[in-house]
């Protein structure tokens, strides 16, 4: 009973892992593009850099959780762990070199033809962030596949 619970639980912070990896895939590609929008909609927290680093700490928590229910209780396979850690590694590479929060407040059409970095973090933490969702989903899809295939009843 507990243990289907357990599985249950991990099932769900994957989807959800899944799901806030790519809504981080998204505000970072398209945040330079809305953060002049931001303040007229009453939106300006989305532009927080708490924010960005909440869903860092957040997608390490429910990562490590997740890819080690599936490791040790269903799959033994260490390659959706190893995504994880590749695209969270783009990530924070491109959150601590890349991207200056100083200057988001231009667009990035308006910033200088010199700014490589912020071009560059459109580019690296979205990839990243895709990494992450998809290591979710393969964890998820061997979780549920190597469950299926152990367990006789079907209401899981």
């Amino acid at each position: 009973m507990i243990s289907k619970l357990k599985h249950n639980l991990a099932l769900k912070l994957d989807l959800i892992g899944f799901s806030a990896s790519t809504i981080c895939a998204i505000h970072c590609a398209l945040m330079p593009f809305i953060i002049v929008i931001l303040p007229l909609v009453g939106m300006e927290f989305v532009a927080n850099p708490l924010l960005e680093y909440s869903f860092i700490a957040s997608s390490i928590i429910i990562g490590f959780y997740t890819f080690k229910h599936g490791y040790f209780n269903h799959h033994r396979k260490v390659y959706p762990f190893a995504i994880f850690l590749i695209g969270l590694l783009i990530v924070l590479i491109g959150h601590f070199f890349f991207h200056d929060h100083s200057v988001d407040d231009k667009l990035i059409f308006q910033t200088s033809e010199n700014d490589i970095h912020g071009k560059l973090f459109i580019i690296i933490a979205p990839f990243g962030a895709l990494l992450i969702g998809a290591s979710h989903f393969i964890n998820r899809k061997l979780s549920k596949e190597k469950k299926a295939k152990s367990c006789t009843c079907l209401d899981y």
